[in-house]
């Protein structure tokens, strides 16, 4: 293995890693924003939060390419041990510790997604029950599931200014 490659590889899991922090950052701006309505930001996060999942992607498929490229096999997916094999120690611990942090990095983005997701859920009942209140919806069984296994209101014609 030469150093030039080992270098491009370093460079490969430093973007990932720089881009994996920015995302830990935007979501945790997220969960801030969802917390506070304030669906400006929310709108502004979301579309930085599309770039920057989607150019984690690429890199990622980039530097997966570029491992079967040099020989490793399968990619990513054996790249702990490309890094073990290493024998040029310096280069084999920033690279070890750059691999590491990716790897930290993706599952608190995946937590930290899913919270996110479950406050996006929970305000999304909240709303659905305000707005089931105001038709005259509630207090029957007006309540029946979908194929999707979402909760529906069956549609009613009374309205709560009629009621």
């Amino acid at each position: 293995m030469n150093t030039h490659a080992l270098d491009q590889l370093m460079g490969l899991l430093q973007t990932l890693t720089t881009l994996s922090n920015q995302l830990n950052d935007l979501l945790k701006q997220e969960k801030i924003s969802l917390e506070t309505p304030n669906s400006i930001d929310l709108l502004t996060l979301s579309s930085a939060k599309k770039r920057l999942v989607s150019e984690l992607e690429n890199n990622t498929k980039k530097t997966h390419a570029f491992l079967k490229k040099i020989n490793v096999t399968r990619g990513l997916y054996q790249l702990n041990d490309f890094i073990s094999q290493l024998k040029i120690t310096d280069k084999k611990q920033v690279m070890s510790d750059l691999w590491s942090d990716v790897q930290r990095l993706s599952i608190d983005n995946k937590s930290q997604n899913e919270v996110n997701g479950s406050i996006i859920e929970l305000n999304r009942r909240y709303t659905q029950r305000s707005l089931a209140e105001l038709r005259g919806q509630l207090g029957g069984n007006n309540t029946t599931y979908g194929s999707n296994g979402q909760s529906m209101s069956s549609k009613i014609s009374r309205n709560i200014t009629t009621a």
